[in-house]
């Protein structure tokens, strides 16, 4: 791996403020920093050179409470799906269950998510959290109490994925891992109903931490075990050199739906990257599951589930 690799959050300081803190990746130690302007206002050579600097002569302190990386009302949080193959797979079979969560075959019909899955068309791109309250904290996860038919619980799933931080001129700054979190069962009932499975009170949970590269982004393996009553029900991984589409062009078709075409001006985001892994159709997610997702170089989160009261 060439170059070195940072982290920034942002951390609760006296008097009920927040600040800044950069550390080398690992680290247990930050270094607080006054950036010259909100990081994500920042090009990506401006932001690393600024931590650089603090890092050669700022003082390191123990830092173990974080706030949330993103404020969705200033700074929206996007998804996009059906990037991997796994997801493909998954999405097809859905399609032919039709909201029914047991084993089906493909047989070969084609279906929407085959058209976003090419690279030659536009990608599946949509709003995750876009008010603060879609946006759970690093360790919790949330899923629908109405995701099935006729208002029941129905099966979710959590959606491991690696966000990426884009700036207003549409450039990659950092990168992070979260869940994209999914009432699969209302989705598999039919596509239009992917903003209700994806967006909803919790829906979104994303690690405080956000990854600068110094140089070119590395590609990482991200695991995710889930655990229940002490037993692990569920443990895969997947690695992002897998994706069918590049960040890149997931960034520009995202940007879209933010660009204000009158004077060119876009609002910073998040976007949420696609999964390329997804637990079996037997496979819901459950009140006090305990879910890790672990990226790496990224970072690790640990969340416990929670029952979202939809009504």
């Amino acid at each position: 791996m060439s170059g070195r690799v940072f982290q920034i959050a942002r951390v609760p300081i006296a008097g009920g403020k927040s600040g800044w803190f950069v550390r080398e990746s690992g680290s247990t130690t930050a270094t607080p920093v006054e950036f010259s302007s909100h990081p994500l206002n920042l090009s990506h050579a401006e932001l690393v050179a600024e931590i650089k600097s603090v890092l050669t002569s700022g003082s390191m302190e123990a830092v173990d409470t974080f706030l949330p990386l993103a404020d969705p009302t200033t700074t929206p949080v996007l998804g996009a799906g059906v990037t991997f193959q796994n997801s493909l797979r998954e999405r097809r079979l859905e399609t032919f269950r039709a909201g029914q969560m047991v084993e089906a075959e493909d047989d070969g019909r084609p279906t929407p998510y085959d058209v976003v899955y090419d690279p030659s068309n536009p990608p599946e791109v949509f709003m995750k959290a876009f008010l603060p309250y879609h946006l759970a904290p690093s360790d919790e996860l949330w899923i629908r109490n109405d995701g099935g038919p006729e208002g029941s619980m129905g099966s979710s799933v959590p959606e491991p994925e690696r966000f990426v931080a884009v700036n207003h001129k549409g450039e990659v700054l950092g990168f992070g891992i979260g869940s994209d979190t999914t009432a699969r069962q209302l989705e598999s009932l039919s596509p239009l109903y992917l903003p209700a499975a994806k967006t909803y009170f919790g829906s979104t949970t994303m690690q405080p931490w956000l990854t600068v590269f110094e140089d070119s982004a590395q590609e990482v393996t991200i695991r995710m075990t889930i655990e229940r009553n002490g037993t692990v029900v569920y443990d895969d991984s997947y690695s992002t050199d897998q994706m069918k589409r590049t960040v890149e062009s997931l960034v520009t078709h995202a940007r879209t739906l933010l660009l204000n075409t009158a004077d060119g001006s876009a609002p910073a985001f998040f976007l949420f990257t696609g999964t390329g892994i997804v637990p079996g159709v037997d496979f819901s997610l459950e009140n006090g599951d305990h879910v890790t997702i672990d990226g790496g170089v990224l970072g690790r989160i640990e969340s416990t589930t929670h029952v979202a009261q939809v009504k």
